[in-house]
């Protein structure tokens, strides 16, 4: 069967199996037909010629248009991946940085109570206060470690918060905004 390609409704007609058949309508080859209609390559999209055949052209790179709550996203997975404190890695989902708030909240009143350095009951005194790490292990501390711990901790999510408003007022957010290069150490 003789098959026929119409430019103007983006279709092939079989003569015989067709009835209405636009007057645009031109003969394709099978070969052309499977190339740029039944099989186009990848990444491609269709033109046409002066007679109305098709033929591929590269299809234009659609500019990566990166959102600002893309990057909300990015900054709080930053934000509850941990936070570094005297080169020890602790939790720091939203629960984690409630819980650190409060013990340097408790910590800083031991302090202005009278608590002294390197006193690591302070919190009880039966029992020297600790906190535990990503690695689940205990890490002692005194109340002015935790005051200074809990203000590493808020500094660490304001640096972050602060470094997604800078990409965020970019005119165009960069591709690689997840890149470390764009976020606080």
């Amino acid at each position: 069967m003789k098959r026929l390609y119409s430019k103007t409704t983006l279709t092939t007609y079989l003569v015989g199996a067709h009835t209405d058949i636009p007057g645009d309508a031109v003969p394709i080859t099978e070969e052309l037909y499977l190339a740029t209609i039944g099989n186009p390559a990848p990444g491609t999209i269709r033109e046409h010629d002066e007679n109305g055949l098709p033929y591929l052209v590269l299809a234009p790179e659609r500019p990566v248009v990166i959102s600002a709550a893309q990057v909300d996203i990015e900054r709080d997975r930053r934000i509850d991946a941990g936070v570094t404190f005297d080169d020890v890695l602790y939790q720091s989902k939203t629960t984690d940085r409630e819980n650190i708030a409060g013990a340097a909240q408790m910590a800083f009143m031991a302090v202005v109570g009278g608590a002294q350095p390197g006193n690591l009951r302070w919190s009880n005194p039966d029992q020297d206060f600790a906190w535990i790490c990503a690695e689940n292990t205990l890490v002692p501390m005194d109340a002015q470690t935790v005051v200074e711990f809990g203000r590493t901790a808020a500094l660490r999510k304001s640096d972050l918060i602060y470094a997604g408003r800078t990409l965020k007022d970019m005119p165009e957010i960069p591709e690689n905004y997840t890149d470390d290069a764009w976020w606080p150490a």
